[in-house]
């Protein structure tokens, strides 16, 4: 019986204190910023100029190339321009191959990885209603 006792007594906190090596991802915050809008990072801010070509295959219809679809993308500090960049975006959902950095800053990076809406063969896309989605890290 002492003997069960002492064990009980010497494994259990061994046991007990195990630390666990599963890595969490950093929170990440999803944003839609709208065709024409602009979004703020301190000093720096990116504005979603405009959808330069949609070719994605339309829900509904039945296509040999998925297509892909090309944003102009412009970056400014303080207010002015510094750089305007084409991105280009496929058809699947979220991956982590498509997920493009584009702005560091501090401690945040963020990331581009889709255009919405997805074209359908029922209507054609108001380009007023495009937004690109971001995710903030």
């Amino acid at each position: 019986m002492n003997r069960i006792i002492i064990l009980v007594f010497f494994i259990l906190p061994v046991t007990g204190y195990a630390q666990d090596s599963t890595k969490i991802d950093a929170l990440k915050i999803v944003s839609r910023l709208k065709v024409g809008n602009t979004t703020n990072f301190g000093t720096k801010s990116i504005k979603f100029i405009r959808v330069i070509e949609d070719s994605r295959c339309p829900t509904g219809v039945d296509c040999i190339w998925p297509g892909e679809v090309k944003a102009l993308i412009g970056f400014y500090k303080n207010n002015s321009l510094v750089e305007e960049k084409e991105f280009v975006f496929g058809v699947q959902a979220i991956n982590n191959d498509r997920i493009k950095e584009i702005l560091s800053i501090e401690k945040k990076v963020v990331y581009a990885y889709n255009i919405s809406p997805y074209p359908s063969s029922e209507k054609l896309i108001d380009p007023t209603t495009y937004y690109l989605e971001l995710l903030i890290q």
